[in-house]
This record gives structure tokens, C-alpha cells and sequence, in this order.
């Protein structure tokens, strides 16, 4: 009973937490007269995927190394097939202005580099030292190259810097505390039931991980700001496997178990090869489209728990 009460916290924290940082980040844009496209990929996606770290680096450290990989791999399949989806049949994603395809080739590239990094068992600290440096490279690159896109609300863009800063550190802390909450509560409710390590990492942490990217790409849907969904997928999906797993298989190796090897690999590069071509090849992301990839997301998840 007590678990299912921190599970309907966490997901309050969650949604709070979402709104603030999303006023914080088009501030911030506004402020620094840069893109919202790259402030939505650095600091929502990468601030959302918080407690994908967190939850990654404790359950590597506490001897569940399948439930930190399956985080991954889940968290960028759910981020695609379940958020982009609700997201865009709340309101057709818009692909406007000019196509993000630094940010989507980096995202493929790093799919397919896990992939091949867990079929040679290669998770160790010297794959963990290169996946950050390219991530820093790819932030550092991403900044200089990026064009201004002045913020449209006044509102927003009178904020005072302190406001923006509190804005932005406190829904960080929100996300986190929920994220948190959501999988401690999540995975005791998942155990209840008998659910394997694998099947617990690839859905039940995965989709608690990315509520935060969730609760932002709902609220940005609402507002209609289709950069700040689309960096925060982008961004969240780069940041899991080159930061979130690059720092984590530093501090402790991750062994590719058998049930490991190839679970949820196919689904997770297919979701991200989709996705990239809607991108950059589609005026939007549409209700329709949204409706397929939900039902692709739940299609997946039935054969997990039943295969």
C-alpha cells in the first residue's frame, strides 16, 4: 500500500517539476539569445535524464547490472514510441525551421555504438572515456554553430536571472526527487509480481526514468513549443548512452549477460532510425503517426512480459 502512495507522489513531483523547468529553459533561451532547439537538448534533455542516471549508476553499484543496461536501452525506446507519441496526439508535433541533423545523427550514431559495443562486451572505462568525450565534443560543437531564436513570449523573457535559476534548479530537483521516488516504489510493485531484472529495466525503469522527459513533452505539446519536445527526446536519448552510460560503465564495467545480449536492441535502433527519418523527412509528426507508435510501444511491451 505504502508503495503505491510514493508512486502517485513521485508522479505530483514529476509534473511540477516538468512545468518549472520548461518556464525556466525559454527563459533561459530568451536570456542567452540562443536556440530553444539547443537548450531543450542540453538542459532539458540532459537535465531530465537525471534520474536515468541516478537510478543507472545505483543499480550498476548494488549488483543489477541488467536493470541499469535495460534502463538505457527501455528509456530511449519509451523517450520515442510512448512520449513522441502522446506528445503528438495531444497536438502534431511541428517540424519547422531548420532540421536538426546534427543532433539526429549523433542520436544514431550512439545507438549503433551501443549496439556493437554490447554484442563485443565492450562496456568498459575506456568505451566509457570515449562516449563522454564525443558527448562533450557534440556540446561544444552544438553551441558554437547554434543560431539565435529569440523566445516569442514577453512574459518569459522579463524574467529576472535569479527567477530563471530557481526555475531551472528547482524543477531539476523536482524531476529528480520523483524520478527517485517513481522507482523505488515502481520496482518493489514490478517484484511483487515476479517480473525479471531484463523485463523490470526495459519497462518498469525505463518508462519511471523517462516520466520527466514525459511530463515536459506534454506540457511543451500543451504550449505548442515542438523544439522544446523534439531537443528534449533528441538531447535525453544522446545524454543516456553517451553520458548516463559512459560515466557509469567508468565507475564499474558492465558485463553483457545472455538474457542482455539482444533484448530491446532491434526495437530501440528501429525506434531511432523511425524517428530520424519523421525529422527530417516530414513536415510533422502527426496524430495519426503518434497513434502507430504508441501501439507499436504497447505491441513490444505485451511481448516482453509474455515471451
Amino acid at each position: 500500500m505504502i508503495a503505491y502512495i510514493i508512486f502517485c507522489l513521485s508522479l505530483v513531483l514529476l509534473y511540477f517539476g516538468g512545468k518549472s523547468i520548461l518556464h525556466g529553459t525559454l527563459a533561459l533561451a530568451y536570456k542567452f539569445q540562443v536556440s530553444k532547439m539547443l537548450v531543450s537538448v542540453v538542459i532539458i534533455g540532459f537535465g531530465t535524464s537525471l534520474p536515468e542516471l541516478v537510478v543507472t549508476i545505483e543499480a550498476v553499484l548494488t549488483g543489477y547490472p541488467d536493470i541499469a543496461l535495460g534502463n538505457i536501452v527501455g528509456s530511449n525506446i519509451a523517450n520515442i514510441l510512448l512520449i513522441v507519441a502522446i506528445a503528438a496526439i495531444l497536438s502534431p508535433v511541428l517540424i519547422k525551421g531548420s532540421k536538426p541533423t546534427t543532433d539526429v545523427a549523433v542520436m544514431l550514431l550512439a545507438s549503433f555504438a551501443l549496439y556493437i559495443c554490447k554484442l563485443f562486451d565492450a562496456l568498459n572505462a575506456i568505451t566509457g572515456i570515449i562516449f563522454l568525450i564525443l558527448l562533450l565534443l557534440y556540446v561544444v560543437l552544438s553551441y558554437r554553430s547554434d543560431v539565435a531564436d529569440h523566445a516569442e513570449d514577453t512574459n518569459i523573457g522579463s524574467e529576472t536571472n535569479i527567477k530563471i535559476i530557481l526555475y531551472c534548479l528547482g524543477g531539476l530537483f523536482l524531476l529528480i526527487a520523483g524520478g527517485h521516488l517513481l522507482i523505488e516504489s515502481a520496482v518493489t510493485i514490478a517484484r511483487s509480481f515476479n517480473i525479471s531484472e531484463v523485463v523490470i529495466g526495459l519497462t518498469v525503469v525505463a518508462v519511471g526514468t523517462s516520466l520527466p522527459e514525459l511530463t515536459t513533452a506534454i506540457l511543451a505539446s500543451i504550449k505548442k513549443q515542438n523544439d522544446v519536445i523534439i531537443g528534449n527526446i533528441v538531447g535525453s536519448n544522446i545524454f543516456n548512452i553517451l553520458g548516463i552510460l559512459g560515466l557509469t560503465i567508468i565507475i564499474k564495467p558492465i558485463p553483457i549477460s545472455p538474457a542482455m545480449l539482444h533484448a530491446g536492441m532491434i526495437e530501440m535502433l528501429a525506434a531511432s532510425i523511425i524517428f530520424s527519418l519523421l525529422l527530417l523527412f516530414r513536415p510533422q509528426i502527426g496524430r495519426g503517426m503518434g497513434v502507430c507508435m504508441l501501439a507499436g510501444y504497447i505491441v513490444y511491451s505485451y511481448f516482453l512480459f509474455n515471451v
